[in-house]
């Protein structure tokens, strides 16, 4: 017979109920850490939004300045294929021209925009002496704007990354494009005889540097030089594999600064849906499908349109949806139902 207050009549947790007990609190704290990393997550997204707003909004302001759009990328002498760029040539990008409108006016000041971005030295590199070059200060700086925090910082270079791009259109066209930004397009809001608010200006794009195994598609960039046809490069790249990608040549700096309008670099267009494959035909740049990508959870990108608007655009859009949405004056009824 047990006496009360004594202890010898309390049950015990048997092993089975202390599993359960254990495999519920878990549970509990799998829910919790899955609650935790998406409010994360749509406040890095939100970040993401607020960004391609504070863009879309700096672009206005310069046009209201000057009457016209920067351009997607500066003068260069290449001829079919691209090259590293002489020592003459401005390659420099939309977003250095806006700078001034998104409070950086020192940093726009230390520029020399009266060299190549990297004179002297043509590769983006540091001299044969480690000595930098002209812009080499004014290159390392990192702006925030320029980032989106839901990307990983793959980054191995010195340089400040980049992000955000600007539209060059809706073909594989790598300069002259049927966007908003091309080679020394000089834009203006009236020859977007589409309508602002259903053109695009600036989507991201995820950067990367150095690795490619696995191949990250959301970031890398594969070239084959063929005999394409627009539909057929296309066709090609987005069935591309892991293991076909490995078998080409893979351009791994992509988003590697904001200084240069390089398409690798600062600029994008629609010839794929987003979070598609990158690639190019060869050493030309006038074959190349840069599409938009994000690593937010569902997939999608934020899209900021002419008319200063932001929206989130899912990776199921319509093809010729898309497509519509990268041109200046195509003509194409794209609605709201995005």
């Amino acid at each position: 017979m047990s006496v009360p207050g004594d202890g010898r009549g309390r049950r015990a947790f048997t092993l089975i109920e202390l599993l359960v007990v254990i495999a519920i609190v878990g549970l509990l704290a799998g829910l919790l850490l899955v609650g935790v990393q998406a409010s994360r997550e749509a406040g890095r997204r939100l970040t993401c939004t607020n960004h391609l707003k504070q863009l879309a909004l700096a672009l206005q302001n310069y046009h209201t300045t000057f009457a016209v759009l920067p351009f997607g990328v500066g003068p260069d002498d290449d001829k079919t294929s691209a090259t590293t760029g002489s020592l003459a040539a401005r390659r420099y990008s939309a977003q250095t021209q806006m700078l001034l409108y998104l409070d950086q006016l020192s940093l726009f000041n230390a520029i020399n925009f009266q060299v190549a971005p990297f004179f002297p030295y043509i590769d983006a590199q540091l001299g044969p002496q480690g000595e930098p070059g002209v812009n080499y200060t004014a290159g390392q700086t990192v702006v925030e704007t320029f980032l989106c925090p839901s990307d990983r910082d793959s980054v191995d270079h010195r340089w400040g990354a980049n992000n955000y791009r600007t539209c060059n259109g809706s073909s594989w066209a790598g300069r002259s494009g049927d966007g908003m930004f091309g080679q020394n397009a000089g834009i203006r809001y009236a020859n977007i005889t589409d309508g602002l608010s259903t053109t695009a200006a600036f989507s991201e794009r995820c950067k990367v540097s150095g690795g490619r195994d696995p191949v990250d598609f959301l970031s890398l960039l594969v070239s084959r030089p063929n005999l394409w046809t627009e539909q057929s490069f296309h066709d090609w790249c987005i069935s591309l594999t892991e293991t076909e990608a490995r078998g080409y040549f893979i351009d791994a700096n992509g988003g590697k600064t904001w200084l240069e309008g390089n398409m690798n670099w600062t600029r994008y267009n629609h010839l794929m849906t987003p979070g598609r494959q990158s690639c190019k035909n060869g050493l030309t740049w006038e074959g190349v499908g840069m599409t938009a990508t994000s690593r937010h959870s569902n997939g999608g990108v934020v899209l900021a349109l002419g008319d200063g608007t932001v929206r989130f655009v899912s990776k199921g859009i319509d093809r010729s949806l898309w497509r519509a949405l990268g041109t200046i004056g195509g003509g194409e009824i794209v609605g709201d139902n995005y």
